[in-house]
């Protein structure tokens, strides 16, 4: 669970993985992983005293790196935790209390190599975003759906995902250090489609976000994003390392 400045949600999404780690017991052991992105507020505080109360791992950044690095730092940690394991499962998901802990259970029986929370999928709403940010987000999907062609997807940009350990391995095998190198936003997509192109699995289930009950400002700078976006388009189309 990638995090920058996220004190005030993060007590609360705390409880709710608490109480799905409940709900998910005898069938999966939850531990969370926290990787504070050089926050200048209490979120690693916060993380620190959830530690007496549930498997909280906290990682720090010293500074902010972005998402897609500590994205990295969450995938590097999660494989190390499972190298003398098999048929674990890598949740991701946003810390800003927009994502419901409680629809990993659906995602986690799926059992795809990567099942995501789609905005897009039959049954998907959003609500709480402005006319301008949900059509960033869904040309951005379109674009990305015509340009790398995944089957099964539907929304690239969302980061509420289940990754199994067996295609962040492959993934790991196959680009090393250079599985994630957006250190922004698109670092989702680019994870997606580098997994894509190994022949993963995909599935996905109806997410209704409701961005309203986000606590804070958005921390996407939309230009720069557009930007990236450009530059994964071209990566996917042109660059072979990524075949």
């Amino acid at each position: 669970m990638p995090c920058l400045n996220e004190a005030l949600n993060l007590p609360g999404l705390l409880s709710e993985l608490e109480s799905t780690r409940e709900a998910l017991a005898g069938a999966y052991e939850l531990s969370t992983i926290v990787v504070d992105d050089g926050s200048s507020d209490e979120t690693a505080g916060i993380a620190r005293q959830w530690q007496g109360t549930m498997q909280v791992i906290l990682l720090s950044h010293d500074v902010n790196r972005g998402l897609g690095c500590a994205l990295n730092t969450g995938i590097d940690c999660f494989l190390d935790l499972s190298s003398s394991a098999s048929g674990n499962r890598l949740a991701v998901m946003d810390a800003d209390n927009t994502h419901p802990p409680r629809l990993l259970c659906e995602m986690l029986a799926l059992g795809a190599d990567i099942v995501i929370a789609s905005r897009y999928a039959p049954g998907g709403e959003e609500h709480g975003l402005t006319l301008l940010r949900r059509l960033y987000s869904r040309t951005a999907s379109l674009v990305m759906g015509a340009a790398a062609g995944i089957h099964g997807v539907r929304d690239y940009s969302c980061g509420y995902r289940v990754y199994s350990q067996a295609i962040l391995e492959l993934g790991k095998r196959k680009f090393g250090s250079r599985l994630v190198t957006e250190t922004g936003f698109v670092c989702m997509a680019e994870l997606l489609v580098k997994l894509g192109r190994l022949g993963a699995v995909v599935q996905e289930v109806p997410l209704k976000l409701h961005y309203e009950l986000k606590g804070g400002a958005s921390k996407m700078n939309v230009p720069d994003t557009i930007r990236r976006y450009v530059v994964l388009v071209f990566n996917v189309l042109f660059n072979r390392s990524w075949r």
